[in-house]
């Protein structure tokens, strides 16, 4: 006879599901099974069995008619088979039974067993046990009796019991180097559990290793958020300590298997890549995978201007600066997928890139807009239109009028200094006008605007440039490491060449990014 309780109660016997009585009679056996050989009081399973001060005077009489049940159910079994048996013990009752015989134990020994082989180093052998542990779950705990308003403190610690195994399960496989094996599990577990830390920073660790670095940090602000608002509280030092080493691409992430070889990297020959690795890390750059290094003060600048616009209700812009290859497409990716993660920042987006044309996403839940308005708006800021400054803004303004924003609007432009004389009037006009309108303006674009605009961005104190430096020696074995641990490169030659060869891959790879979906 089998006791299945990590899911509907099921009693069974051989292939046979057992026939139990009614809920009294169910609740019964269940409270007997989670304190298996050891003896509960009636007035337990009294409280059990009927809401406090809801027992009605023939409660006791009830009881024992259930286990008087359940007996018959069991001795169905017999003792000397291996059965269960239901015994009277004062204050109560207790069943003994063989722990092997109910999947809870044999939860809770399979959890022991890898949580052992977890402590001595033994990572695979853990995840194989806690894994098997895992698979007998059918659904919550004892799902059926839950269905009807069952809240034992024992259902919660058994439901607890499975968070902290799934937890442990994580660790071994992240160990084992499984991150994109466990990836998509884990985003599952911390969406249904926002609170837990242990598992944000697991999902922090897998997509960090997966290549996805802004999604990692994204994970961080959203249970750093939910802690704040639910608790009150911020993430522990842990939890902190892993964003700090994310940010700073700390080698010590790298999965223990990698954590002996020599550190990066020169270009790969994988397959598919070309033989000096120009491939694999364009396929970084256009999944929107390598991360931004040595960038974090600058979006943060970004990030600060867009919360002052929301604040005060008025255009800023911010341009940022720099020479070919220095990443500033790349720069403006990271700021549209943060704000794609982050709906509540924004309203709308709107990306113009003189390659890819206009494309325009709402955010935050904003409806999306008709067509009519996305082909006037495309038409107003097409890389080859026609129209003067003034027919751009009064094309902008009525699109202000017909949506007001209670979230910040944000455009931003790659190029600009490739744009019409037209398109920069619009853009500094937009950020010098006085209107109480939401609107940051983000616009990437080399030292040749200042030539053509020497005034541009009046030094106002709602617009700020910002100048993108080369990348340090520091950054670059950042990038470095990044893509040894994926795969694109491989370790080959002194530090200095290294170095170089990436700097040279980064400048012969970047293409503007593709538009991002409405």
């Amino acid at each position: 006879m089998r006791f299945r309780m990590l899911g509907p109660l099921e009693v069974r016997n051989g292939e046979r599901a057992a026939a139990l009585g009614g809920a009294r009679q169910k609740s019964a056996l269940a409270l007997l099974l989670l304190h298996a050989n050891r003896t509960v009081a009636t007035s337990r399973l009294l409280d059990a069995l009927w809401p406090a001060g809801q027992a009605p005077p023939s409660a006791r009489k009830i009881l024992q008619n259930a286990v008087s049940g359940l007996r018959g159910t069991l001795a169905g079994d017999g003792r000397a088979a291996g059965g269960a048996v239901l015994v009277t013990r004062p204050p109560g009752y207790m069943l003994t039974v063989d722990p092997e015989q109910v999947d809870l134990h044999v939860f809770e020994r399979l959890v022991a067993q890898g949580r052992a082989r977890l402590a001595r180093g033994e990572y695979a052998q853990a995840a194989a046990a806690l894994r098997e542990a895992l698979d007998l779950w059918r659904g919550p705990a004892l799902a059926d009796l839950a269905e009807t308003g069952v809240s034992w403190p024992e259902l919660a610690a058994v439901e607890n019991a499975r968070l902290d195994a799934t937890e442990d399960y994580f660790e071994a496989a992240l160990a084992c180097g499984r991150h994109h094996e466990v990836v998509r599990e884990l985003e599952a577990a911390v969406r249904s559990e926002p609170l837990r830390e242990r598992s944000c920073g697991h999902l922090m660790l897998a997509l960090y290793r997966c290549g996805r670095q802004a999604d990692a940090l994204e994970t961080y602000e959203r249970t750093r958020t939910a802690l704040v608002e639910d608790l009150g509280v911020d993430p522990g030092h842990e939890l902190r300590a892993l964003q700090r080493a994310i940010l700073n691409h700390d080698p010590a992430l790298r999965p223990a298997a990698a954590a002996g070889l020599p550190a990066p990297v020169e270009a790969a020959g994988a397959a598919g890549a070309s033989r000096d690795g120009t491939a694999s890390v364009e396929e970084c750059l256009t999944a929107h995978s390598l991360p931004i290094v040595d960038r974090e003060y600058e979006l943060a600048v970004v990030q600060g201007m867009l919360e002052r616009a929301r604040h005060r209700r008025r255009p800023h812009l911010v341009t940022v600066l720099g020479g070919p290859g220095l990443g500033k497409t790349r720069f403006l990716i990271e700021v549209e997928r943060r704000l794609v993660s982050r709906t509540q920042s924004a309203r709308y987006l709107v990306s113009r890139c003189p390659a890819t044309g206009v494309t325009i996403q709402s955010l935050g839940g904003a409806p999306r807009l008709p067509a009519s308005e996305l082909t006037r708006l495309e038409g107003m800021l097409a890389v080859d239109g026609a129209q003067d400054a003034a027919r751009m803004a009064a094309v902008w303004k009525e699109f202000l009028a017909g949506h007001p924003l209670d979230l910040p609007l944000v455009l931003v432009i790659d190029d600009l200094h490739q744009g019409p004389d037209a398109l920069l009037e619009f853009v500094d006009g937009l950020a010098a006008g006085s209107d109480p309108v939401p609107v940051l303006v983000v616009a990437a674009a080399r030292a040749d605007l200042l030539d053509r605009r020497p005034c541009w961005g009046g030094g106002g104190s709602d617009s700020a440039v910002l100048t993108l430096d080369r990348l340090s020696d520091t950054a670059v074995d950042q990038l470095l490491d990044f893509l040894w641990l994926t795969g694109a490169v491989e370790p080959h030659g002194p530090p200095g060449d290294r170095r170089d060869h990436l700097r040279g891959l980064l400048r012969a790879a970047v293409r503007p990014p593709e538009p991002l979906s409405r």
